[in-house]
């Protein structure tokens, strides 16, 4: 139970940091025609590191 509450918790604090809200009332990055990165990559990044860890550990064994 600790373990997934602590994963949920990195997941949602993950997507907070890597979002980017923009100036108020202003578009969400500069200049306006532009895509901005969102918690899609933070998500990926956690994946990757879990991903990663999982094959290390195989590997090590």
């Amino acid at each position: 139970m600790k373990r997934k509450l602590l994963t949920l918790t990195l997941l949602l604090v993950s997507i907070s940091f890597f979002g980017q809200p923009g100036p108020p009332g202003g578009p969400p990055c500069w200049p306006p025609p532009c895509i901005p990165i969102d918690g899609g990559v933070g998500i990926f990044t956690l994946l990757a590191a879990f991903f990663g860890y999982k094959f290390y550990k195989k590997s090590t064994n």
